[in-house]
């Protein structure tokens, strides 16, 4: 394993920032938390366990980020890592393409985790789940390494996941692509609901996508940094 401890900074910095994103957009409150892989290392960089402060999470700074291993285990900072850590260490040990993992708990997503209806890409900032959101049937708490295992196989190569009453698990390459993407499928459920109340619901078409399954004009680059670079500037405020 090698020793990057040059990037933890900057990461938490931007942990704390999509902290305080997510809440904004009230995918998460006193529950729900961001990692992101350390490059180079089995190391991960997440929310402490700010349970027992009772902070708000709207002020979150770099020194509520702790590090832990994959085994959950934290080798910096002075709280606890999250209950539900495994969640995220059994997701980077099955992806390594993953460098960041969001739980949160957004109301629209957990009310079609209760249903039979899928989420659809039904609005062009949210194509990067055209391939699908499945299902994890269960509500329980992801607090051991085998629950983590399960979530992390139901998940496959899929980009986000629903978990049954509980809430979802969004993955990305960074932290920005992972909060971004987290906050879009939110809007885009809200945006279903919306929809099926004034009638039938059309998703937008293959055809219209790109092989990352973005909608075809749009890059990656423009799609994770121009929201969050916006949304980093509102917090600013």
């Amino acid at each position: 394993m090698s020793n990057n401890t040059e990037a933890i900074p900057v990461l938490k910095e931007k942990i704390a920032t999509s902290t305080r994103i997510l809440v904004r957009e009230r995918l998460i409150g006193p529950f729900g938390h961001p990692s992101a892989r350390i490059p180079g290392t089995d190391l991960v960089a997440v929310l402490g366990h700010t349970h027992d402060d009772v902070k708000d999470l709207a002020e979150t700074e770099p020194s509520d980020v702790v590090v832990m291993d994959l085994e959950g285990e934290v080798v910096e900072g002075s709280m606890d890592a999250p209950g539900e850590r495994f969640m995220h260490t059994e997701i980077y040990r099955a992806r390594p393409d993953v460098g960041a993992v969001i739980h949160a708990h957004p109301m629209h997503c957990i009310a079609f985790s209760m249903t039979d209806v899928p989420l659809a890409p039904v609005w062009h900032l949210c194509t990067l789940f055209a391939d699908g959101v499945p299902v994890h049937k269960s509500a329980v708490q992801i607090d051991n390494t085998e629950r983590g295992r399960a979530v992390a196989a139901a998940l496959a190569d899929r980009k986000g996941i629903l978990l049954k009453g509980h809430g979802l698990t969004v993955v990305g390459s960074t932290i920005e692509e992972a909060t971004v993407s987290a906050v879009n499928l939110e809007r885009s459920a809200r945006l279903q609901i919306m929809a099926q109340g004034i009638g039938s619901v059309e998703a937008i078409d293959r055809s219209e996508l790109t092989d990352e399954l973005l909608t075809d004009g749009l890059t990656l680059e423009e799609y994770t940094h121009t929201q969050w670079d916006y949304w980093a500037v509102e917090l600013a405020r």
